[in-house]
């Protein structure tokens, strides 16, 4: 068997596709990126379907028996750094395909946390999509979804992170955990949220927490929920239970997005519930999402409008930094209205999967529940998690936030966003901007528009090659601008007439 691997745009897929498949070849897709295998004999007709300039060069070209071939789904870089010896013959980063027999995968598979996951890879499967979703209305200067996100700061979310590393640990059992447990809990609760605690059982007989606020919606009738999840607990798996581990990136960048993006919907009324739910025991093996989802009954699993979690949120690995949208089949909808959400308020690049690892959305969809994950894109994997080098210095909060506005757009549209309550003030942030004109504030919001039109022209370029050194620098300079424009530091009137404005 030899196999190759070959950059192919989405428009032209299902072209190549179909060549792969009348040459008697097999193909799987990454993105862009094609890996495509066929018998030594049937290699030389599928070879001469490509060009010379399709074929990746940054992945290796060789020959593998297909019972060997298998995909490996990982957490940073854990497979790896756990097992350096095994060959690694296709790298994406969270996703690989690595050479194996098949008495080897079984082994490494008993284990009992979700470091990663081993499986004989399929022929012609996609094992993850790159979307291109043009920009809505929902984005438009006075759209209530805008108004939400604009609620999404990032000096909140700096103040909630900082904290959540400050502790040395917050391994689910330990006393650091119940502390910076309670401190989540009083966070929400000062928020205005209904609390609530959860025990979570571990092995061994250890116990650990959830953390649960919730905010009923404003319908009449029969309300849905759509529950905002992310994992509180941190791990340093090299140096044992008392080793620093403050798992900056895993998951401290998804509990303190929780926290800010629960503090952007304080000021607004919703149609329907939400809850938001920081989960203990899930580097242990997902154990409070298993539970919570567990204890619910069947008529509160039906109102569940879907889940969206967030693990690992901080990191740029990739250029134009990217987001991936890992789901299931039940969970379309969902992607889909995330990936509407990132066009409409980001200039993230958007990767979707079908294939559901390692994280809290994973026992909502075993339960039928429609569930996300909205992790960093991995195209060169984290390394540092479950380290003690997982630090704050290698969260990037401007990046965060382009996820959490995503997810404020997508929370507001699912939820049923509808108007706003006086702004309030927040653990010493303003929740909202202070008050300008309207005139000031559609200014402000066109400017956004153009800002973001710019961005995502300059997304297309990178991702196809195109992208100029003069091109980067320009971009990067916009990027600046529109940083100064969202933090107000640019400032386009106040409509007071006092003339210093």
């Amino acid at each position: 068997m030899k196999y190759s691997s070959f950059v192919v745009f989405k428009p032209d897929f299902e072209s190549a596709r179909q060549r792969i498949e009348d040459a008697g070849g097999w193909w799987v897709r990454f993105g862009d990126d094609v890996l495509t295998y066929s018998a030594n004999d049937r290699w030389s007709n599928l070879e001469s379907e490509f060009s010379s300039s399709q074929r990746n060069a940054r992945q290796p070209t060789g020959t593998i028996g297909k019972a060997e071939m298998y995909l490996v789904v990982q957490k940073g870089r854990t497979f790896q750094l756990e097992h350096p010896d095994v060959e690694v013959i296709f790298d994406k980063g969270r996703y690989l395909v690595v050479r194996l027999t098949k008495a080897k995968a079984r082994k490494m598979n008993k284990r009992e946390d979700v470091c990663f996951h081993i499986e004989p890879l399929s022929e012609n499967m996609t094992v993850f999509d790159t979307p291109y979703t043009q920009r809505s209305s929902a984005a438009a200067s006075g759209a209530p979804q805008a108004g939400v996100v604009a609620s999404v700061q990032q000096a909140v979310f700096v103040s909630h992170i900082e904290h959540l590393v400050s502790y040395t640990t917050r391994l689910s059992a330990s006393s650091d955990y119940a502390a910076a447990a309670d401190w989540c809990r009083k966070i929400l609760a000062g928020m205005g949220f209904e609390v609530s605690v959860e025990s979570v059982s571990l092995p061994g007989g250890q116990t650990s927490e959830n953390v649960i606020g919730r905010k009923p919606g404003t319908g009449q009738g029969l309300r849905g929920n759509l529950v905002v999840t992310a994992h509180l607990d941190s791990v340093n798996h090299a140096g044992g239970p008392s080793a620093p581990a403050p798992g900056a990136d895993d998951n401290a960048s998804g509990a303190a997005g929780l926290l800010t993006l629960a503090a952007a919907c304080v000021t607004f009324r919703f149609e329907h519930d939400l809850t938001f739910v920081l989960f203990g025991g899930e580097e242990q093996g997902l154990h409070g999402s298993q539970q919570y989802v567990g204890a619910l009954d069947q008529v509160a699993r039906d109102n569940i409008l879907g889940v969206l979690n967030m693990d690992m949120i901080g990191s740029v690995n990739s250029e134009p930094p990217s987001v991936l949208l890992e789901g299931h089949a039940i969970s379309q909808s969902l992607i889909a209205a995330l990936a509407q959400s990132a066009a409409d308020f980001t200039t993230l690049s958007v990767q979707t999967s079908l294939n559901p690892f390692a994280s809290d959305h994973v026992p909502f969809i075993n339960a039928g529940i429609p569930a996300v994950l909205t992790i960093e894109g991995a195209d060169s994997a984290n390394e540092a998690i479950h380290t003690a080098n997982d630090t704050l210095d290698r969260v990037s909060p401007e990046f965060a936030l382009q996820i959490l506005r995503m997810n404020a757009g997508f929370v507001a549209s699912l939820a049923g966003v509808s108007v706003g309550m006086p702004p309030a003030d927040y653990g010493g942030h303003a929740v909202h901007a202070p008050p300008v004109s309207v005139e000031a504030a559609h200014m402000k919001s066109d400017l956004a528009f153009h800002f973001n039109a710019l961005f995502a022209q300059y997304a297309r370029l990178g991702r196809d090659g195109l992208l100029s050194q003069q091109d980067y620098g320009n971009w990067q300079v916009s990027r600046a601008a529109y940083d100064d424009l969202s933090a107000g530091t640019v400032k386009v009137g106040c409509g007071c007439g006092c003339g210093g404005c």
